[in-house]
């Protein structure tokens, strides 16, 4: 009997094990895109329809229309240099429905969207279970991926972050329509061809991370049809079409990413971008997938890293060594490669993160099972190849296990990082008062008015965000209506320009944006374009009901605007 055939191993135990682990998300909260989510899903708080074909708005961002996003700054959900045509808008409607059944059934418990959440990954789990077993005959194996699938630590912000449900959903019809078309290709069923098309169409309903449905379809193709692979792919033209047609209705309803070149990519708009992004970002989401380094790491460090480039890619390739012979041997070890492989070219459309790799983790998961069954049962004859493959064995079986509880409550975790729950301690006074906010961090102002939103905290009238950058500013009352802003070395810069690329997009002493009872221009550039200077002209009496609100590191410091023509406030806010 193999060492590794224990009572334990069996699929019960695993998806216990999996909820164990994953206990701590029913306690993370909220975080970032969840507040949106419940003041989009409020009858308390009104902003305005995305212009899309969403059903509520929840994925739909920045979507180009002045008016919706003059109310979006008004709340300081965007800052006033967000740039005009910019559109971040997401078509997941079955996702929407997901999160309007939570808001209608227990708006004000996360918990139990969390547990909602959690169901899903459990009902993935057991699909990929199925998965498994359609093209593996050997239950240890089998086992042994879905175990490394299910307590991969890479999977804990996926699931515990509420507003990512969709990337579940998406990989929950995606496994069942994989399931149905390997059983038409073997079959020729009528029925599973039927369903396994509706599932795709479902899986890209839920999210745009369902197109990597098609990723496996085409493996299957190349690598196990039976008819061979010029037939296989011939066979795949019904859900090329598919995938084609949802594009374009994508496209039709006013969805995708424009004039984004960080956050994210529309790869048909911006084919140039995409590929020099794709080629950096794919050995870093490989590297998360295969080994124990989250890819925000990377994906949001402000700095290029070389360093970090290199040993992913030799830590790649050393996976790579170790899987060879499997590889040659096994076509279905081929499927399953191709299969993660290719899935990793859809997620290079946005930064790098752990919360993309549901998909990947399917086909490396078995090829992991597979290489781990080959040392355990001492198939492994050189030493070198039991060596490398027991990193692999303490990394996925022994660290990522140990570190799923810690990931699955990492919305708490992020919350601290970033400094988010400074915002319930933002000094609001009067609900009519009007705030021009300095040196508060970007993710800190944008999230604050949705989470105190949330947690009924008080709201100002207008939360209007200067510049998030930690410098000094002067403030000069021109006339009554009128303040004069200026900025050392400009308002726009580093993580601001993720919403404006000021070099691709400079801004002019011409530019000017109006925004409820407040007109902003920009009256002087530097020679990239950043903007220096700001004229701030105030319509129906507001600045007399506007007070300045800075963060110095410590603490939040309130200010009266200049009194007086002429009078200058000048706010220290030097690193």
């Amino acid at each position: 009997m193999p060492p590794i055939k224990t009572r334990l191993l069996n699929l019960h135990c695993i998806l216990i094990a999996t909820f164990v682990a994953c206990l701590p998300v029913l306690f993370s909260g909220f975080l970032g895109d969840d507040y949106i989510h419940y003041a989009l899903l409020s009858p308390d708080i009104a902003i305005p329809k995305a212009n899309d074909w969403s059903l509520f708005g929840l994925f739909s961002w920045i979507d180009a229309e002045p008016a919706r996003n003059k109310v979006l700054m008004d709340l300081g959900v965007l800052p006033w240099w967000t740039e005009e045509s910019m559109r971040y808008q997401f078509w997941r409607p079955l996702a929407e429905i997901s999160h309007w059944i939570d808001h209608s059934l227990w708006h004000n418990t996360p918990a139990l969207m969390h547990l909602h959440s959690l169901l899903w990954y459990l009902g993935l789990g057991y699909l990929i279970y199925r998965l498994f077993r359609q093209l593996t005959a050997n239950e240890t194996v089998v086992l042994l991926a879905l175990a490394i699938y299910l307590l991969d630590s890479t999977h804990g912000l996926t699931l515990s972050w509420i507003a990512n449900r969709n990337s579940l959903m998406a990989a929950f019809f995606g496994v069942l329509s994989i399931q149905h078309f390997i059983r038409w290709r073997e079959n020729q069923a009528s029925r599973d061809f039927g369903i396994s098309l509706a599932c795709l169409v479902t899986s890209l309903f839920s999210g745009e991370i369902g197109i990597s449905t098609s990723c496996y379809l085409g493996a299957f193709a190349l690598f196990l049809d039976r008819k061979g692979p010029a037939k296989g792919l011939v066979a795949l033209w019904p859900f090329a079409l598919t995938c084609m047609v949802w594009w374009a209705l994508y496209k039709m309803g006013n969805f995708g990413a424009t004039n984004s070149d960080v956050n994210y990519i529309d790869p048909v708009e911006s084919p140039l971008i995409f590929l020099s992004k794709a080629f950096e970002r794919i050995p870093v989401l490989l590297f998360a997938q295969l080994g124990i380094v989250p890819a925000e790491i990377y994906g949001f460090s402000p700095d290029p890293m070389p360093l970090y480039l290199i040993i992913a890619c030799l830590f790649i390739g050393g996976v790579i060594y170790l899987l060879w012979p499997l590889l040659k041997e096994s076509p279905v070890a081929r499927f399953w490669a191709a299969g993660a492989l290719f899935s990793v070219a859809p997620i290079t459309t946005t930064v790098p993160a752990d919360r993309n790799l549901l998909f990947v983790g399917i086909g490396s998961s078995m090829l992991l099972g597979m290489l781990f069954h080959t040392l355990f049962t001492r198939l492994q004859t050189s030493r070198l190849h039991r060596g490398g493959t027991w990193i692999l064995v303490v990394i996925h079986l022994i660290l990522a296990p140990l570190l799923m509880p810690v990931f699955s409550y990492s919305p708490q975790i992020w919350s601290q990082l970033m400094g988010l729950p400074l915002a319930r301690k933002i000094p609001i006074d009067n609900p009519d008062e009007s705030l021009l906010t300095f040196g508060i961090p970007m993710p800190i102002g944008l999230g604050s008015t949705p989470m105190r939103f949330a947690e009924g905290l008080p709201l100002a009238d207008k939360f209007w965000m200067i510049s998030s950058l930690k410098q000094n500013f002067t403030i000069t009352r021109a006339n009554q209506e009128t303040l004069v802003v200026k900025a050392e070395t400009g308002f726009v810069d580093s993580i601001e320009a993720t919403l404006r690329n000021v070099h691709r997009k400079p801004f002019t002493p011409d530019f000017k944006i109006s925004l409820t009872d407040m007109d902003i221009a920009v009256t002087r550039v530097d020679e990239h374009g950043r903007p220096l200077e700001l004229t701030l002209t105030f319509n129906n009496n507001r600045l007399d009901k506007t007070r300045i609100l800075t963060w110095t590191g410590k603490t939040f410091e309130r200010h009266d605007v200049p009194q007086t023509a002429g009078e200058t406030l000048a706010l220290q806010l030097d690193p």
